[in-house]
């Protein structure tokens, strides 16, 4: 190329295309390895899916498994627990589900002695033998090396260029799906039992069992009704019946403000409606010897009532 103005002629000269100098790879073969290299990535993510829904399904066990306390701090105590193992590691949660589900802490926990309001109390575990303790233990920890594994050092472990290597990697994935996928199939009906249990749970509170429950558990533990049953316990004849009467002048003298809230809130306005209300006592009539009628009452057989607990023996 020449600059009039110069006089100064440039020559450009353009190199060679190097294409021609060097070998490309057949095509063929560099489309079954990237064949082979999508399906690996494909399964590397099946599997990290497998091992996410573990880590979920062990959160969930962990967070359901037991919930206690009155009854307008549930929802806040239902939250802390779940915060609690969100952060959680997969490992943590494993012994955390290998120590709260499969053990008694699951079961629904006592209330305090000193209750303060309408206690609520709800668990889930298992009652295993050691064998099976064992082998559900050992099932886990594969499962979380197996993670770790995958997500920590399965990419420096491959060659992505050698078709050898992505062979290799997806038989691995393969098997290594294999290992956990039985593990996963038992967490899975864990967690159906358990929302089943959950269901069926919130279906019994919706409806009139869960409110007639209520009322005759307020009945049985308030204090008019357990000194009815130390009444029967301590002044009973050899047959256990103590005269109504008798009873009737006892609440007043020691809880006439508690009985006579006790009526109001039942709707039972005679001590003889509220003592069969209960269904802990058995009424007694024995003829007089003037044609009239005196009216007893019995613990029933087999009932244990005093305070802080009302139950069958």
């Amino acid at each position: 190329m020449a600059d009039n103005d110069s006089g100064m002629t440039f020559v450009v000269q353009l190199a060679p295309s190097d294409v021609a100098t060097e070998a490309s790879p057949p095509p063929v073969v560099g489309a079954e390895l990237e064949v082979v290299r999508n399906e690996v990535m494909r399964k590397m993510g099946r599997n990290l899916l497998l091992f996410q829904q573990i880590e979920r399904m062990l959160k969930f066990l962990i967070a359901n498994n037991s919930l206690a306390g009155y009854v307008h701090e549930l929802q806040a105590k239902k939250k802390r627990q779940e915060e609690r193992v969100e952060k959680q590691t997969m490992g943590t949660l494993v012994g955390a589900f290998l120590e709260e589900a499969l053990t008694d802490k699951g079961r629904p926990r006592e209330a305090p002695e000193d209750l303060a309001g309408l206690w609520f109390s709800i668990g889930f575990g298992l009652e295993v033998d050691s064998a099976y303790f064992e082998e559900r233990k050992s099932a886990l920890a594969t499962a979380v090396a197996e993670r770790n594994e995958l997500v920590h050092h399965f990419l420096p472990r491959w060659d992505f260029m050698s078709m050898d290597s992505m062979q290799a990697a997806d038989e691995y994935l393969d098997g290594q799906r294999e290992n956990v996928l039985p593990e996963f199939k038992h967490l899975k009906g864990l967690v159906s039992a358990l929302e089943d249990g959950r269901r069926q749970t919130g279906e019994f509170l919706m409806s009139g069992e869960w409110a007639k429950h209520l009322a005759l558990a307020d009945l049985r533990h308030s204090r008019p009704v357990l000194l009815l049953g130390d009444i029967a316990q301590k002044m009973g004849r050899d047959d256990g019946c103590v005269l109504l009467n008798t009873a009737a002048d006892l609440l007043r003298l020691h809880a006439p403000e508690e009985t006579k809230a006790l009526k109001e809130r039942s709707g039972y306005k005679t001590l003889k409606a509220l003592i069969v209300a209960t269904e802990l006592f058995d009424l007694v009539e024995e003829s007089t010897d003037k044609g009239g009628v005196r009216v007893f009452y019995r613990m029933k057989p087999g009932i244990s009532l005093e305070f802080g607990v009302t139950g069958e023996q």
